[in-house]
């Protein structure tokens, strides 16, 4: 198996619908994605990103104002999604393992748009493959104080789960620039799990 690493993020036109199958026409479309393939050691040897063109669906405004994308910019600038996805796979398969904060997230964001553009079986291969979450590995280690709404359920013993930007803060004290694009949140992903790999290491 290869010892690379691919890191990344994707940004969307909304979320998942986790009850719908993959395929479902409901689904979210990609906007933004980064994928960077580096060794163990921290060296970036590879990287892909590309913003995506709408085809048939549309960015809403509120979703906009998260990530800075408008449908102005992504008709302008994007590419097609299923050239965008290969881009990915491009980069994924020269991997042994995929990294993203919040990989639950991220991985349903490929495994629609692999259902859309390839065949199923390469959507079953990636679900199966090896995966690592820098966000749930890091929430005992960083420590962030549950939110009120947590609270209010009962889980005010439980820590938050950091974002991206925490976590990079926590870990090597610097502030996330450009959050919520592909290629700093990704990038970002990639200080974290390196970071982590040392503070694990001298534990």
């Amino acid at each position: 198996m290869s010892q690379l690493i691919c890191i990344f993020d994707t940004e969307t036109q909304g979320f998942p619908h986790w009850k719908l199958p993959s395929d479902h026409p409901d689904q979210p479309h990609i906007v933004d994605i980064c994928a960077l393939l580096y060794t163990p050691e921290g060296e970036l040897v590879d990287s892909f990103e590309a913003m995506v063109r709408p085809d048939g669906w549309s960015i809403p405004n509120e979703v906009s104002v998260i990530h800075g994308i408008t449908n102005e910019m992504a008709l302008e600038h994007g590419i097609p999604e299923a050239v965008a996805i290969e881009g990915f796979l491009n980069i994924w398969n020269q991997a042994g393992l995929r990294v993203a904060h919040n990989v639950s997230f991220d991985d349903r964001i490929m495994r629609i748009g692999l259902k859309r553009f390839q065949d199923p079986w390469v959507a079953e291969s990636y679900r199966e493959a090896p995966k690592f979450c820098t966000c749930t590995s890091t929430t005992s280690i960083v420590k962030c104080p549950p939110t009120e709404k947590m609270i209010r359920a009962g889980r005010g013993r439980q820590f938050k789960q950091p974002s991206v930007a925490e976590a990079l803060k926590f870990f090597t004290g610097e502030e996330l620039v450009g959050a919520h694009r592909a290629r700093p949140d990704a990038e970002a992903c990639a200080r974290v799990y390196f970071a982590l790999q040392s503070y694990q290491s001298a534990a």
